[in-house]
């Protein structure tokens, strides 16, 4: 470690304008020295004739000469210094002076020309001998063998195009005679080029991609503060929703509780009122004894006289006949409980389907509107449990397969005597044989076109069935609403209570009208071969797709499956105590639109399009 003397005398020889080893020191007359170029540089920049450390102004620039003895002692010490760190041995990973023994000294150059690396001392010969004064010289490299061309042991001085190496001069006119090469030095800077010209370039990139994780961190800020709220906002909504049951829970109990009240005041009036004729009853019945436990004539005669008149008394009827008592069965509290809970389970059923209406819609909106990422993010995951276990429908139609699909079946005790229904209930054609002769022999044919039923009916909810219409030419599908007369031979009535499509095709054309009265015309463009049915009860909507095509064949709004009764049948439903059940039972009908033997209709499972 260096002494404090020798740094102050370090400090000594530097100048003090430019603070670095004097570069022809000399002296001004005040005895200061500097930096020949510094001094007169100084003069020149500041327009006046001073000394910068003592301010010794001078009339005129002084004549100025360089220190000789003074320069000597400061190159004298340079040396000094440059053979001190030149003494430093190489560190690992430093290069190391090849002519030095052990310890080797730090490398301060590399000759290319001889091969070597030289530290300070070794190095000198190249600094004073002029002839390897021309050599060129490097900053100290290792593995010099690798600058040096196996095959001729000569330094690589060129580079070829062809195929793409350094070479020495003797690869130049042997093997790449013909070949485009260059020297190392212009390759370099060529290359240089490319380099920085690919630097740019991936700078450019960086930002990009820093720019794109900037805005995919920002979006996905925000989408989390928005789930965030639409998380809150939905917890909001159904405790709203949660607020209106306990409210109307609360109302139903009062109601409840002033409809026991008031049964209990009834009985207990009643009651008392009982209670009052019992007691007259007893007092009139002992006079009447004692009476009977009297012999005195006159006075039983005068008893009975004034017994007489009392009203009732002697009235057979008025004690043959006992009391009307009034019926107190709504009193009864079980019968509340079974009202509310067939109640309770309906509005469960109707929300657990709404609920799953709303996922799947949910799920489906997020399959084909869900917001696209920016362009820095090429890979998209995909969630693999949701996908193995449940696939997210494509379209409105995969949506009510999936959710609304249920089992139908026809009901061959209320077929059309001119139909026939297979065994298993799942295929519908158009008599034929001899039964259906003899039944067109012997018995009139029923009128009305031949309809058949389906065994289930549903009065809640959503439901969809397929059927296959391929192998008829006019075929009627829909719904009917009961009551409905369970008749053989009862051809159900489509005017008051149905909701059909009828499918025509012949040779000129292919329509389709909506109920028997052909109020809604449809031309096809194609002729289905499967025709799906969708009913919704709640909002009173009946759909019919076409499932090959995944199209909309028709729709009708606004059909009137539940009654809304009048108020004086409502009045009367509330006084009697009965329930006003207005919602009747809907049931899929079938049926052909003409009388060919050829026509068929089979209800086929629901598959779902993948």
């Amino acid at each position: 470690m260096a002494s404090a003397s020798s740094l102050l005398y370090e400090e000594q020889l530097l100048c003090s304008i430019c603070l670095d080893a004097f570069n022809e020191p000399v002296t001004t007359p005040c005895g200061h020295n500097y930096c020949k170029s510094c001094i007169t540089g100084y003069w020149v920049s500041s327009n006046q004739i001073q000394c910068p450390l003592c301010k010794r102004k001078f009339r005129k620039r002084p004549q100025l000469q360089v220190n000789t003895e003074f320069r000597d002692m400061v190159e004298q010490f340079n040396n000094m210094k440059v053979r001190g760190e030149d003494d430093i041995p190489a560190k690992p990973g430093e290069v190391p002076c090849d002519i030095c023994l052990e310890p080797k000294r730090k490398a301060q150059k590399t000759c290319l020309v001889c091969l070597a690396s030289y530290c300070q001392t070794h190095l000198e010969p190249h600094q004073r001998v002029t002839t390897l004064k021309k050599h060129q010289l490097i900053n100290p490299v290792s593995n010099l063998e690798d600058r040096v061309c196996k095959k001729h042991d000569k330094m690589f001085e060129f580079f070829c195009y062809a195929e793409q190496v350094c070479i020495c001069s003797m690869c130049l006119k042997d093997n790449h005679a013909t070949h485009g090469a260059v020297p190392l030095e212009h390759a370099f800077r060529e290359r240089k080029a490319q380099v920085g010209s690919v630097t740019s370039e991936l700078k450019n990139t960086e930002n990009i991609k820093s720019r794109n994780i900037k805005e995919i961190k920002s979006f996905l800020e925000r989408n989390k503060r928005r789930s965030e709220k639409e998380t809150a906002d939905i917890a909001e909504v159904f405790t709203a929703l949660l607020v209106s049951l306990q409210r109307n829970q609360t109302k139903l109990i009062e109601v409840i509780q002033e409809k026991q009240k008031a049964a209990r005041k009834e009985a207990e009036d009643h009651l008392t009122k009982l209670e009052q004729e019992v007691a007259e009853l007893r007092r009139k019945r002992f006079e009447v004894e004692q009476l009977l436990q009297t012999d005195d004539h006159f006075s039983l005669l005068q008893s009975w006289l004034s017994l007489s008149h009392t009203e009732g008394i002697f009235d057979p009827l008025s004690h043959s006949i006992p009391p009307s008592t009034p019926d107190f069965s709504d009193m009864n509290q079980q019968s509340y409980v079974g009202m509310v809970k067939k109640a309770v389970a309906q509005m469960e059923k109707i929300a657990s389907n709404e609920m799953e209406m709303l996922i799947h819609e949910v799920r489906l909106s997020d399959g084909c509107e869900a917001t696209e990422q920016p362009d820095a993010v090429e890979e998209r995951t995909t969630d693999e449990f949701v996908r193995e276990v449940w696939t997210p429908p494509q379209d409105k139609l995969m949506m009510i397969q999936q959710c609304h699909a249920v089992d139908v079946t026809l009901d061959s005790y209320m077929a059309h005597s001119s139909l026939v229904v297979s065994k298993d209930g799942k295929q519908l054609r158009f008599g034929e044989g001899l039964l259906h002769f003899f039944t067109s022999l012997f018995w009139a044919r029923p009128a009305g076109q031949p309809l058949v039923l389906g065994k289930e009916g549903f009065s809640s909810g959503r439901f969809y069935y397929e059927v296959q219409v391929s192998g008829s030419k006019g075929w009627v599908l829909g719904v009917v609403k009961e009551p409905i007369i369970k008749e053989k031979g009862f051809t159900p009535t489509l005017k008051d209570g149905g909701w059909t499509l009828c499918g025509v095709y012949n040779e000129f054309k292919e329509e389709c009208f909506a109920n028997s009265d052909r109020s809604s015309l449809v031309y096809l463009g194609q002729r289905p071969q499967t025709v799906g049915v969708f009913v919704d009860y709640e909002k009173g909507e009946i759909s019919f797709y076409d499932v090959d095509a995944r199209t909309l064949i028709h729709s009708q709004t606004g059909c009137a499956f539940i009654e809304n009764p009048s108020a004086f049948k409502a009045f009367l439903h509330y006084m009697t105590g009965t329930s006003s059940n207005n919602r009747r039972k809907l049931y899929p009908v079938f049926g052909f639109t003409n009388d060919d033997s050829d026509n068929m209709l089979k209800i086929t499972p629901v598959v779902c399009a993948t």
